[in-house]
């Protein structure tokens, strides 16, 4: 006969699984959205890439992915014409493009993030009941977690990273930046599900990799499916490592504050890290005998300004505070300790440049201490809540670990405090009234999720509009465009190909329509194959010179020996060049662009109303 307590855990156990499969299947369903609007709206003959936000990456996916399709192992970067060993390995992309070969790559990568999207929702669920959160508290977490997101909605914008066409009172409020729950998708779970299967998928790996930290206390049985995530996710998204050895370092920090660390736990944990170790070695070598890895490595992506990044999760830090203050003396002190720290960061952050770096190596290492400290502080008896108090605190010492990467040290910053927030409102919400606790979840799930919803309205903005975020690409590819994909991806072998850099429309301040002409150069590398001389802006090295190198030889006021010269410097195979019987020239705000005609460079494989497709001469 089962006990009280055994029919209360079943209870438990069924109610939050009910809930995560039914919120699983929702939010899967609505990340969908976006993309079959994408796909129904497509006008006749053009192709929907499947993506509005960062194009540009997404093409770098597909370049992998079209890799895959003809049956290699490792891959090379196709933005650039330099020599390569063509060494890179990436286990998702490899299999999205076997995918690929059945369903195209824009359908493949979208199965991938919709896949992605269900299981993270299901694994986080398990995190949740590990953890040991009621029906209630597991419940919201879920909700908060997939929802949620910081103040950006105050200043929302479609474009950039700072506040343009906010009122003034506001920009000064923040500093004259966007909150990061604007613009940086990574860190949050919702934009994430909306635009990247890449980040989805590194979701599902470190809540697994988490999990099974929290059940090695127990045993080695999860210890072997957690090494194998976190080899994965060092072959998948490397950053997230480093982020998750800081978090399980301060659970260990949690446990041995409280007693509860043991040595057979913190091998299983370092056997779990020992995991990456395989394709940590492959990719040090990789960097060792590849000039491009290098340079794509040494791409500075800073941090935001503390203040940033502080307002894009500041409704769930607010109600985890609750929690805090809600438990033992030792830690409220902590939670005061917390508070002080990140209001001293949230001053010092206010001048920062964010074009570089917030703190060099010392002051970082002081930061990681204090943050360190303050989860000895508030840790409990509880595994899962040393956990997400480790991976919350440390979480936000992450993003300014000196580096040049460390803006992919905010990967899902949300999730802890988000799954924390729960907590808090629970504590606010104890010993109210049932309509008073209804209206105030209500009320607390609106204000968490309000940046979500505009996340979600202005992906289908940017379908209806025809541009992508960065504002240089359009959604869809003209019939012309899909014409010369189809030619330069039946060519076999190594081929080239220039075309002209995108020219954005701004149709107010800071607010872009479809571009006067988007930029190719991505998307013949991402569909085709092909190698492209300046074609993304952290794969391509110098990409700035190859970019302006690459739009002199399409324009009119280039004198014809500079432009023969630069021809015969890239030295590309084909050359994709704006029809000049449509593009005379492109009218921009205080003049024109007059394009030049590139017929004279090659021969002719394809000519349509918008694009013509050149082939030099050989020989």
């Amino acid at each position: 006969m089962q006990t009280d307590a055994q029919e209360a855990e079943k209870f438990r156990q069924t109610e939050v699984g009910r809930f995560a499969r039914v919120l699983a299947l929702a939010v899967t369903l609505i990340a969908a959205v976006p993309a079959l609007i994408g796909w129904m709206s497509a006008p006749t003959g053009s192709l929907y890439l499947g993506a509005q936000t960062a194009l540009d990456d997404h093409m770098v996916y597909a370049a992998w992915m079209r890799q895959a399709m003809e049956g290699r192992l490792l891959f090379d970067n196709r933005f650039t014409f330099d020599a390569q060993p063509g060494l890179t390995f990436h286990a998702y992309f490899l299999v999205l493009g076997w995918l690929a070969r059945v369903v195209t790559i824009p359908v493949a990568a979208t199965i991938g993030r919709l896949a992605f999207t269900c299981l993270a929702v299901l694994l986080l669920s398990r995190l949740v009941l590990r953890a040991g959160f009621n029906v209630f508290q597991a419940k919201f977490a879920l909700l908060f977690t997939c929802f949620g997101g910081g103040v950006g909605f105050l200043v929302w914008e479609r474009f950039g990273e700072v506040t343009v066409n906010s009122p003034q009172t506001l920009q000064a409020l923040f500093g004259g930046r966007l909150p990061i729950d604007v613009w940086q998708p990574e860190a949050f779970v919702f934009p994430s599900m909306l635009t990247n299967g890449l980040f989805m998928v590194s979701l599902c790996l470190m809540l697994w990799v988490l999990i099974a930290a929290l059940e090695a206390r127990d045993s080695w049985r999860p210890v072997l499916g957690g090494a194998v995530a976190y080899g994965l996710l060092m072959n998948i998204h490397s950053y997230d490592v480093l982020l998750l050895a800081l978090v399980l370092v301060g659970l260990l920090v949690a446990s041995l504050a409280r007693g509860r660390a043991t040595l057979a736990w913190a091998l299983r944990v370092g056997t779990i890290g020992l995991g990456a170790l395989p394709a940590a070695l492959w990719f040090l070598y990789v960097l060792s005998q590849d000039a491009v890895f290098q340079s794509r490595a040494e791409t500075p992506t800073f941090s935001s300004t503390f203040p940033q990044v502080l307002l894009g999760v500041l409704p769930s830090v607010a109600l985890a505070a609750v929690a805090l203050f809600g438990r033992e003396r030792r830690a409220q002190y902590g939670g005061a300790a917390l508070l002080a720290l990140l209001a001293a960061l949230f001053v010092a952050g206010r001048g920062h440049d964010p074009s570089g770096p917030f703190l060099s190596l010392g002051p970082w290492l002081a930061l990681a201490a204090v943050g360190l400290g303050i989860v000895a502080l508030v840790a409990s008896e509880d595994d899962g809540w040393n956990l997400f108090w480790a991976w919350s605190v440390m979480g936000l010492v992450a993003v300014y670990f000196p580096a040049l990467f460390q803006r992919k040290l905010a990967m899902m910053l949300i999730v802890p405090w988000a799954v924390l927030a729960s907590l808090g409102l629970a504590v606010l919400l104890a010993r109210r009234e049932r309509s008073t606790r209804n209206m105030a979840s209500a009320l607390a799930l609106v204000g968490i999720c309000a940046s979500s919803i505009l996340w979600f309205q202005r992906e289908t903005v940017f379908i209806r509009t025809d541009v992508s975020r960065t504002a240089l690409h359009s959604v869809y590819i003209s019939n012309d465009a899909v014409r010369i994909i189809q030619a330069l991806d039946r060519l076999p072998g190594r081929k080239t190909v220039i075309a002209m850099p995108g020219v954005w429309n701004e149709t107010g301040p800071a607010v872009f329509g479809r571009p006067l002409l988007t930029d190719l150069n991505p998307v013949l590398s991402g569909l085709t194959g092909a190698y492209t001389y300046a074609g993304h802006w952290s794969e391509t090295p110098n990409y700035n010179r190859r970019r302006a190198e690459t739009t002199a030889i399409f324009l009119r006021s280039t004198d014809e020996p500079t432009r023969a010269a630069l021809l015969a410097q890239i030295d590309p195979d084909y050359i994709v060049a704006p029809n000049p019987e449509a593009f005379r020239s492109l009218q921009v705000p205080g003049g024109s662009i007059p394009i030049a005609d590139l017929r004279p460079y090659g021969e002719t494989v394809y000519a349509g109303t918008q694009f013509i497709l050149l082939k030099r001469p050989r020989g």
